[in-house]
């Protein structure tokens, strides 16, 4: 039995599955705006249970005049609060602390950490999360949001500019007509600078800059940002230079004495962990000093220090302080220029990895910091089983990370997630009884925790080589290394599976789905989720099938198995249509189609993606296909196409005899829309795509017979 046998619209949204069949399940407006949140950018949110707060006693002027400004009724208060600063100064600390305190005492209105983890980094998010916030205190302005979204679910789907105003503006507006004032409430937004896309960095303040022009908004906004050029010019533009105070938090001396107890604090809890009175002072007053003298004003560089020593044993802690000491001391680190001691830090950090699992320790960091180019908490599972990691290598490259990479084990184990479930069966051949919830893949894939990078800083020191040196991940050698594990694991799983009709089931040589991981949960029922999602990667994105050309095609490219991998996705991700990030997908039984989201086709550069589809069709990653009976209606409209202006479409074959499949893919540069689809039967497809391309978009659409 299919894992979805019975479900029929369903959105993956980072790896998350959630059941979009709006039309028929009866979800409400709040219900489905809670689809669409990024819950984690919250600032009680427990998965950012690690992220930096300010130590008591430290930052308290910085603390106090932000939560003055936030709580003021002197209707002369500026509606914007900019603090900017360089990376690593304490920002995230000084926001996290107030807008705590804001909301403990019933203040805050909402609140958003953008983050290069997870989906704190998604604009698309941004809107949904602070307006689901904000119906959770109002109760007036719950109702008006829940009944706009019942009557049109697309608005979550929509431009940024058309989400502010049906969530934000419109419902406050609403409520002012019905006389019922919304009291001034403080809206944060930590990390803007870290929001993936950079045009939506400047409509998010271009939107702003307009709200609080409107007489009597009752919202003020805190932003916390790097102190970049190009934000300053997004404010510039903005014209709210009137509207705005801006605060400096700079890279300086006067912090030293907070860093200095903010590293006391944490020696002594060091200690306190161990259970350990030692006989002598430690660290030392001078070690101290050196350490309040080389962090010259970052916060960030004091939290790495304790959370490197803190990894070490009852044995090794003392022994971590000294090398760190002694990094300081190296002739020629001083005068220090910005980050030079954090990278210096970092270097260390990097050279204690042993050599038996560096090699695997720069291929992790290259796919955590390039490679994944969405940047977010990484599943393990899914990770190191793509990489060829197994669980004692990853351990292991963790114990010597901790100082600058978070990984949280998994909250639950399988038997309390399905506690009737058959683990000896794959997850898409259960029982007819079995009914899994909707939220159930996406606990699945986190079988053995999530990873994610702890600061911004070590992500940009790994990619530049004029800092990071040898441990530069952007090396030929990693880059190539990176590739051959993800395709040669893809290869090994596909392998292991033979093509039954139109599903997949075990090679009589496979003994089980864990033979084929290099991480196995250790059931049928997982490990069978963990191999097709390892198989259908490289056969379900055109992004990453056109990267295989660069910079030279891998001899493995020629043995991925695209047929299976089409087919691992519909058993993964079930029939019907899915949202995921900035693609709506319609899954047939064959065919697999996409569309870009207007948000994404806002950013989408035809010129860059052509020049790539040149480029993999001359390394032979694809070829041009040509049907050697082509449906009159598809030929009819590929000479149209041609020749229609502002239309560009290509039609091709990925893979080889029978592991291949078509691809097809057509963008229209003046209504702005991308589409594409990847099949094993292309007159069908060709066929439905001609006749319902702009229909097949809805939830409640139904294929042709």
């Amino acid at each position: 039995m299919a894992f979805f046998s019975n479900a029929q619209n369903l959105v993956i949204n980072s790896s998350e599955f959630i059941n979009n069949n709006n039309n028929s399940s009866g979800l409400n407006g709040i219900e489905v705006l809670l689809e669409a949140l990024t819950p984690e950018a919250a600032v009680d949110a427990g998965e950012r249970g690690y992220d930096p707060a300010c130590y008591p006693g430290t930052r308290e002027q910085y603390i106090k005049d932000v939560t003055s400004w936030a709580t003021t009724t002197d209707n002369d208060q500026l509606p914007i609060y900019w603090m900017n600063g360089p990376a690593g100064v304490g920002k995230s600390a000084i926001a996290q602390t107030c807008a705590k305190t804001l909301k403990d005492s019933g203040h805050l209105g909402a609140a958003f950490f953008f983050s290069i983890n997870g989906r704190r980094n998604d604009h698309t998010r941004f809107f949904p999360t602070l307006a689901y916030q904000l119906a959770t205190t109002l109760p007036d302005y719950r109702k008006i949001v829940d009944d706009r979204i019942h009557n049109d679910k697309t608005i979550i789907t929509k431009t940024l500019s058309s989400q502010f105003e049906s969530l934000i503006v419109e419902p406050l507006r609403a409520l002012k007509e019905q006389g019922k004032e919304v009291r001034r409430r403080p809206i944060f937004i930590d990390g803007l600078d870290e929001c993936e896309s950079k045009d939506a960095q400047a409509e998010i303040i271009k939107l702003i800059a307009a709200s609080v022009q409107i007489e009597s908004t009752p919202f003020c906004w805190a932003i916390f940002s790097r102190a970049e050029p190009r934000i300053a010019s997004m404010f510039a533009l903005a014209h709210i230079s009137s509207l705005c105070q801006v605060v400096y938090l700079p890279i300086s001396h006067d912090t030293d004495n907070d860093i200095d107890l903010y590293l006391r604090a944490g020696f002594k809890n060091i200690l306190q962990q161990r259970n350990m009175v030692l006989s002598k002072p430690w660290p030392t007053e001078e070690d101290i000093k050196k350490l309040v003298d080389a962090a010259a004003g970052l916060f960030a560089y004091a939290a790495t220090v304790l959370r490197f020593i803190d990894k070490y044993s009852y044995a090794g802690f003392q022994e971590a302080l000294q090398a760190v000491l002694d990094v300081i001391a190296r002739p020629g680190t001083r005068p220090l220029p910005i980050f030079s001691s954090l990278d210096s830090l970092y270097t260390l950090i990097l050279q204690r990895v042993p050599d038996d699992i560096l090699h695997a320790t720069k291929v992790l960091l290259y796919w955590m910091t390039v490679r994944g180019w969405d940047f977010r908490s990484w599943d393990v599972a899914l990770v190191c089983n793509r990489l060829s990691i197994s669980e004692t290598t990853f351990k292991s490259i963790y114990h010597y990370l901790q100082a600058v990479v978070a990984y949280q084990e998994p909250s639950q184990s399988i038997q309390e997630l399905v506690p009737s479930v058959d683990l000896r069966r794959s997850f898409y051949r259960q029982d007819s009884s079995f009914e899994p919830s909707v939220s159930l893949p996406y606990q699945l894939i986190k079988v053995h925790g999530t990873i994610s990078l702890l600061h911004k800083s070590f992500l940009e020191f790994l990619t530049d080589p004029t800092r990071s040196s040898v441990f530069c991940v952007k090396s030929s050698d990693i880059i190539d290394e990176c590739w051959d594990r993800e395709l040669q694991q893809h290869v090994r799983c596909a392998s292991g599976y033979v093509i039954e009709g139109s599903t997949l089931k075990l090679a009589s040589g496979t003994a089980s789905s864990s033979t084929l991981l290099s991480w196995p949960q250790g059931s049928e029922f997982v490990d069978s989720l963990l191999a097709l999602y390892t198989m259908q990667f490289y056969s379900n994105n055109s992004r990453f099938l056109l990267a295989l050309a660069v910079p030279d095609p891998s001899p493995l490219s020629n043995e991925l198995h695209h047929h299976k991998g089409l087919i691992a996705e519909r058993l993964v991700h079930g029939l019907g249509w899915h949202a995921y990030s900035h693609e709506h997908t319609r899954i047939t039984e064959s065919t697999t189609f996409r569309c870009f989201t207007p948000a994404k086709c806002e950013t989408f550069n035809s010129a860059e993606f052509q020049a790539d589809v040149k480029g993999a069709e001359k390394a032979g990653v694809i070829k041009a296909f040509h049907p050697r009976t082509p449906s009159a209606l598809a030929s009819i409209s590929n000479l149209y196409s041609q020749h229609k202006p502002g239309n560009r479409h290509g039609l091709y074959k990925i893979g080889r005899g029978e592991k291949s499949v078509i691809w097809y893919w057509e963008y229209d540069t003046k209504r702005r829309y991308f589409h594409q689809f990847t099949t094993v039967d292309y007159e069908k497809a060709m066929r439905i795509y001609e006749a319902e391309k702009f229909k097949m978009w809805d939830e409640s659409w139904v294929s042709p017979s």
